[in-house]
């Protein structure tokens, strides 16, 4: 059909015999073996990254745009927490650690607004007696149910 082709490059693939073998396998094989990517959480990342490249070749070869993207952000869902992770990180990375600021403090400057100035514990021995518990016991905390 006309209609589900791009222009110049669908029928180098319809034409070749090998490559209409490979796509149809590689579509089977990736069908079968998508729920267990799925399934496994180490395996996301990838399944998701395969079903991507899946949806983009869909797209390019048989020009269903709309279908493709559709299910490419369909896709994202699977990356959701990989990409939560990767935010994590970078977010962490971009703090200063705390000994960074100990020094310009113990130097006179004032810490960076927003942020805690760190506190010394040994200065202020009557704050720790009145966080534990009488004989000095650690205060224990109530269960959640």
């Amino acid at each position: 059909m006309d209609e589900f082709e791009l222009p110049g490059w669908s029928h180098l693939v319809y034409e070749s015999d090998a490559l209409v073998v490979l796509g149809t396998y590689g579509t089977v094989a990736f069908l079968v073996y998508f729920p267990l990517g799925v399934l496994v959480p180490a395996l996301r990342p990838w399944a998701a990254a395969a079903s991507i490249c899946f949806h983009v070749s869909i797209a390019f070869f048989m020009g269903l745009t709309g279908f493709a993207l559709t299910m490419i952000a369909c896709d994202l869902v699977f990356l959701s927490d990989a990409l939560d992770r990767a935010a994590t990180r970078l977010r962490t990375r971009r703090r200063p650690r705390p000994r960074e600021h100990a020094g310009q403090e113990a130097a006179g400057q004032e810490a960076v607004e927003g942020e805690p100035a760190e506190r010394d514990t040994a200065a202020e021995p009557e704050d720790q007696d009145r966080t534990r518990a009488p004989g000095g016991a650690e205060p224990s905390r109530p269960e959640l149910v």
